[in-house]
């Protein structure tokens, strides 16, 4: 009898601690600071305003860097990690492909998504393929992935959207970015819009 109580109990707190930690990264929306600092393998770093910089409880090896945004009244509302460098040649081949790549695993959990390939209008490098990094870099050029409602996403509720983003530091250098939206942002923006 006392044997079926410890595995009952080791059961339930396994599946309890799955479910605290089924979020991006094993980070839930809503977290206050407290939280986050309770699980997060570092300090929290507060960087600007709302974003800090934690070591989540499930990293990858694709990614560098995790920050979440934390708003005192609603909690965590961003989750985002930054991957490491990826090298390139000048027409992004490489960071195209880790980008795609990426993009094809999130479609697999969330369907379908708006993919955006383009030279900002009044770029001139951004029309270039071999100065397709050096426009990246200079923010002439955007790639990017978006999983919402409007594009027919499969989110579960406490997702807004998703964002999976390519940059580049120069001609040569990349990196790519996911982000999370809490169904609270848009709340907090017109909050913050409301201060200033």
């Amino acid at each position: 009898m006392k044997y079926k109580i410890i595995v009952f109990f080791l059961l339930f707190s396994l599946f309890f601690i799955s479910k605290a930690f089924s979020g991006p990264f094993g980070v839930e929306f809503g977290m206050t600071l407290e939280q986050i600092k309770q699980i997060s393998k570092t300090e929290p770093i507060n960087i600007e305003n709302d974003y800090y910089l934690i070591t989540p409880p499930n990293t990858h090896d694709q990614f560098e860097f995790y920050l979440v945004c934390i708003n005192p009244k609603y909690g965590v509302y961003i989750i985002k990690a930054i991957s490491k460098d990826i090298n390139s040649n000048a027409q992004g081949t490489a960071l195209k492909s880790r980008f795609n790549e990426l993009v094809s695993t999130v479609e697999k959990t969330y369907g379908k998504y708006k993919k955006e390939d383009f030279a900002i209008q009044g770029s001139y490098w951004g029309k270039q393929p071999d100065y397709y990094m050096y426009a990246l870099s200079k923010e002439e050029r955007v790639l990017m992935a978006s999983w919402g409602k409007k594009e027919g996403s499969k989110l579960p509720p406490e997702i807004l959207a998703i964002y999976v983003e390519a940059q580049a530091t120069d001609s040569s250098t990349g990196y790519l970015i996911i982000e999370y939206y809490s169904q609270n942002y848009e709340k907090i923006k017109v909050e913050q819009e409301s201060v200033f």
